[in-house]
């Protein structure tokens, strides 16, 4: 008797989940379909109604807290549109408001005047691509119908206050300003993901190209932001900024600690080059407006950055700060990344790594690889790339197991009163036009060099021997096994975050005991990169 009444029970259960979890689910459309009931995309409610505040809270049938907003189809926004989608409400801590992307779900416009999506300043929100879900505008750039400045894929408006826990993830935003001239100085206030004031914010394998500023975060000065970012995963190119980080003002103090930029690919800079000399590159930009601001806690790894850099480009990672003080940018630790820069004519102007003034910095099992032996750089004439350049004041400055490759200009470059470097070994210096000292000037001599800085007694110029995707040949490196064990600084560390300096670029674990391999792979304990496949064989087909 008790037998069936429990599969009753069970049954009503499972019946009534479901319709609960289905209410959580509003489907959207340009245009209202069906019965306009947003049940599914064949019933769905109009954009319009997205855009209601009266439709948003914590009633039935309203978007709140674990509401998921499906978007459906293409939706077509008029020429130069701005908040297309607006948010009107925030989530809650475990209960989200997302809005995904159904398959191949699109907002286009020929121009955007604005951010396409709003996030109005709200907290515990998503913005999901899904799978294929892309912002794009159709016909905006040199050769293009318009030349319309000002848009943007996803920001967070203008937030009276700040917000907590927003993510965008999974999302492609293409082409807000196609840049393919030099005499094209437009575009200069696109962006891609512009994001304000906002702490744990997550950036999770987005798409990014043709837009000026790709990802950008400020930080309002009289305010604190704790595990201020993560961004991992997220491809950008045709860029004149991959990452860019600042406060709100040149006064007052913002506060922001916990960056974790990992993993992600950013591109070619070089249709950002301009005649007006508008726009110095940078895949990464640390910067600081405000003598008191301070940012700390940067976890840089395991990023792949290659392209042509362009005849504006600054740096692969610079640092500016403001008040020329070593608190404002400090805790840097730069580790396990890749960065190539392919072009013959076109070089960093102040290098791989430029650190102005900031305070503690670890660059570690770096791989840098130029390609110039000449170029001209916002109107200079250079003998290639720099590896390292170290401007401003004392600092806590710790260069180890990197490989430098063709560096045409400098390999390190240290200039400023007080500069000193805490440490500098176990590097590989192969083709390059030396190293800079302070008042001792330039050298092409190593051993000048080591004597100038008391340093790099351990280091090498021999050639590391580095595949076609940067890795160590084999045992015939110099660079194979002469890295320091770092294993004390990563061991028991939090991953993401230092623990991750424990294993190498392709998460292969670097040895507790004995000595690394420099640069970004481990190859010594991953048996060495697969060797390369054989050229010049014909197929037959039988």
């Amino acid at each position: 008797m008790n037998r069936p009444l429990k599969l009753l029970l069970t049954t009503v259960f499972i019946v009534v989940t479901a319709l609960f979890s289905s209410a959580n689910d509003i489907y959207v459309a340009q245009n209202s379909a069906g019965n306009n009931t947003g049940a599914d995309c064949a019933d769905a409610y109009a954009v319009a109604w997205f855009n209601s505040p009266a439709n948003w809270g914590s009633n039935a049938g309203q978007i709140g807290p674990g509401t998921t907003v499906r978007l459906c189809g293409t939706f077509n926004a008029p020429a130069g549109a701005s908040g297309y989608l607006t948010f009107h409400g925030s989530g809650a801590s475990g209960s989200p408001i997302t809005v995904l992307f159904e398959n191949g779900a699109v907002l286009t416009a020929v121009y955007w005047s604005g951010p396409a999506v709003n996030l109005n300043g709200e907290s515990y929100v998503t913005v999901d691509g899904g799978n294929g879900g892309t912002i794009e505008a159709t016909a905006n750039g040199t050769s293009l119908a318009n030349q319309q400045d000002n848009g943007v894929c996803v920001n967070n408006g203008t937030p009276a206050g700040n917000s907590q826990n927003v993510v965008v993830q999974n999302l492609t935003c293409a082409n807000l300003y196609v840049d393919a001239s030099m005499s094209d100085n437009g575009g200069e206030d696109t962006y891609g993901i512009d994001i304000w004031n906002v702490s744990n914010l997550t950036l999770k394998n987005n798409t990014i190209h043709d837009v000026k500023w790709a990802i950008r975060n400020s930080y309002a000065t009289g305010s604190t932001f704790t595990n201020a970012l993560t961004m991992t995963g997220n491809t950008v190119y045709n860029m004149d900024h991959c990452y860019f980080m600042t406060d709100s003002n040149s006064s007052g103090a913002a506060i922001a600690s916990g960056f974790y930029i990992y993993g992600n690919s950013c591109g070619s800079m070089t249709n950002w080059d301009n005649t007006a000399d508008n726009n110095h590159h940078d895949w990464f930009h640390l910067n600081a407006n405000s003598a008191s601001s301070r940012f700390s806690k940067f976890y840089i790894y395991n990023n792949t950055n290659s392209g042509d850099v362009g005849a504006n480009a600054n740096s692969g990672m610079f640092t500016n700060e403001g008040g020329q003080s070593t608190s404002n940018v400090s805790s840097v630790y730069f580790f396990n990344n890749v960065f190539v820069n392919t072009s013959s004519n076109h070089c960093f102007a102040d290098g791989f790594i430029s650190w102005d003034g900031a305070g503690m910095l670890l660059a570690a099992n770096n791989t840098f690889l130029g390609n110039s032996t000449s170029c001209v750089n916002n109107g200079s004439n250079s003998s290639g790339d720099n590896g390292i350049a170290y401007e401003g004041g004392s600092v806590n400055l710790q260069l180890e197991n990197n490989i430098m490759h063709s560096m045409g200009n400098t390999f390190v470059y240290t200039n400023g009163g007080g500069t000193s470097i805490t440490t500098a070994n176990n590097n590989d210096y192969y083709t390059g036009g030396g190293w800079t000292w302070l008042s001792d000037g330039n050298t092409a001599d190593f051993a000048t060099w080591k004597n100038w800085c008391a340093c790099d007694s351990a280091a090498t110029i021999g050639n590391p021997l580095l595949t076609g995707a940067y890795h160590l040949t084999n045992s015939s490196s110099a660079a194979w096994q002469k890295g320091t064990n770092l294993y004390q600084t990563c061991s028991g560390q939090p991953s993401p975050g230092l623990g991750a300096l424990c294993f190498d670029a392709a998460g292969v674990a670097r040895p507790s005991s004995g000595a690394w391999d420099m640069g970004a792979f481990e190859d010594s304990a991953s048996g060495g990169s697969a060797p390369n496949p054989p050229t010049g064989l014909a197929a037959a087909v039988q």
